[in-house]
């Protein structure tokens, strides 16, 4: 047995035990990380932000998601070492050593460390001062909890360079995808072993039945790619993908980018933007509050900071504690069929936060003016579909099979590689190009406002839109 079998294999004693995956191995250099209060700190943000209160089971968090992606990327790497067709395409600095192996499953099992509660919200459309964004990513954070020393601890930076026998830089680079990490394209892709968690996860607490994935048959077909330093696929795994990639287009549909949670998060969103306009809180104090918080106490903390301070926006956090959200008034889609060219103006309020606050505030001002009615400016709030990527349509285009002899013979011709392009192997009508179809029709621009509102608004949703298609 090589050295990075025996790391991949070893037991030390003792097992955790999550949903999804059962009993997990624990080794020293995993409880090490395990019990530091920097990674613990992960028990107490939600994977799923506001989907609780659609799905209420939904209370799983970023800790047992990470040691769920450990333990995944832990079974594709024991295929791949123990594999002879595995062993036999690694080429060049693309190996599957010792080194590699602890590199990977190091950050595997950290890619989560720089979250904080609702950070894939705030991080979308974040609030804005003085033309920056206040919220940092959460990519962007991994090195100040990385190198975090809690009292009576050494920081993981240490662990990393102790236990793991890696470079803490080489794991920070890693989760960033810099361009010089080697193995940037197995931690975020199509194949990441994140995404093969969160989906069953999330499914899971959610208790639907839409994530399901053929995960072990999708492992046994991993084999590497060196010419594009990621994995491949056999042609076994062309239908656990295409459940893989199924269950991502029904999983946004249905719970990521659920209504309900979305208006929770614009809710949110245009409350901090506001206080930030009206000087009740510091860009400094609500960093400090959401870094160093938990989900279920951030929102209540928040309430006892803006104590004895007014603010006409105020009441929407209230609505978000006592969950009276605001209802959806109008729905549109920014590409006509799922196809053509998109209605480009209501992307463009994803990223122009000004624009998108004045356009709010426009909107109260005539409905308020049309029906003889006092709106402060908060009452109606766009939530435009978001500008990200959420199929990896690049990486998709770039993930490739590698056929048996037989089939192979068909594309020798034209190509000296043993790898065929997924998109032109005609196995799947799961190409990029349909893929995209799918991210198509998923966004949406909708229009959500105070309950008492709606009927105002679709009354009166051609001006509505008129105003929005303006600068």
């Amino acid at each position: 047995m090589t050295m990075s079998q025996h790391f991949l294999f070893r037991s030390e004693g003792g097992f955790i035990r999550i949903p999804i995956w059962g009993h997990i191995p624990l080794n020293r250099a995993l409880k090490r990380i395990l019990a530091h209060p920097a990674f613990l700190r992960l028990k107490g943000i939600r994977q799923l932000s506001f989907a609780q209160q659609v799905y209420p089971g939904a209370n799983h968090t970023r800790f047992e998601h990470s040691i769920g992606v450990y333990h995944l990327m832990k079974l594709i790497l024991q295929r791949i070492v123990t594999n002879p067709l595995g062993e036999k395409l690694q080429e060049g600095a693309f190996r599957f050593d010792e080194h590699a192996c602890r590199l990977l499953l190091s950050t595997a099992l950290l890619h989560d460390i720089g979250h904080y509660p609702h950070a894939h919200v705030l991080e979308e459309q974040a609030p804005i001062h003085n033309g920056h964004p206040v919220f940092a990513s959460h990519e962007s954070l991994i090195e100040r909890f990385i190198h975090l020393e809690p009292e009576g601890f050494p920081s993981i930076a240490e662990i990393l360079t102790d236990e793991w026998q890696v470079d803490p830089q080489d794991v920070i680079a890693l989760i960033k995808g810099e361009e010089q990490s080697l193995f940037r394209k197995l931690i975020s892709g199509t194949l990441d072993p994140d995404k093969m968690d969160y989906l069953m996860r999330d499914a899971h607490h959610c208790n639907i039945p839409y994530g399901s994935i053929d995960i072990e048959r999708l492992i046994e077909s991993f084999v590497p790619d060196p010419e594009q330093q990621r994995f491949a696929i056999t042609e076994k795994g062309i239908a656990p993908l295409e459940s893989l990639l199924f269950a991502k287009y029904m999983m946004m549909r249905n719970v990521y980018w659920h209504h309900t949670s979305r208006t929770f998060a614009v809710m949110l969103r245009r409350f901090l933007q506001d206080c930030l306009e009206d000087s009740l809180l510091t860009p400094g104090e609500l960093t400090r509050l959401f870094y160093d918080n938990s989900d279920d106490k951030v929102l209540y903390d928040l309430t006892e900071l803006l104590a004895g301070k007014q603010s006409p926006s105020a009441s929407l956090l209230n609505l978000i504690l006592q969950r009276r959200i605001y209802k959806r008034a109008i729905t549109l889609v920014p590409y006509l069929n799922g196809a053509g060219s998109p209605e480009e103006w209501m992307f463009s309020y994803s990223t122009d936060h000004i624009r998108r606050t004045r356009k709010e505030r426009e909107l109260c001002h005539v409905i308020g003016r049309h029906h003889h009615t006092a709106l402060a400016g908060h009452e109606i709030i766009i939530d435009p579909p978001s500008t990200k990527d959420i199929f990896d349509y690049a990486d998709l285009k770039e993930l490739r099979v590698l056929p048996s002899r037989k089939e192979h013979g068909a594309f020798a011709a034209s190509s000296e590689s043993p790898y065929v392009r997924f998109d032109d192997f005609g196995a799947s009508v799961f190409r990029s190009d349909f893929i995209l179809s799918f991210e198509r029709y998923t966004k949406k621009f909708r229009i959500v406002c105070r309950e008492d509102l709606v009927p105002l608004l679709i009354e009166h949703q051609e001006e509505v839109t008129d105003i929005l298609r303006k600068a």
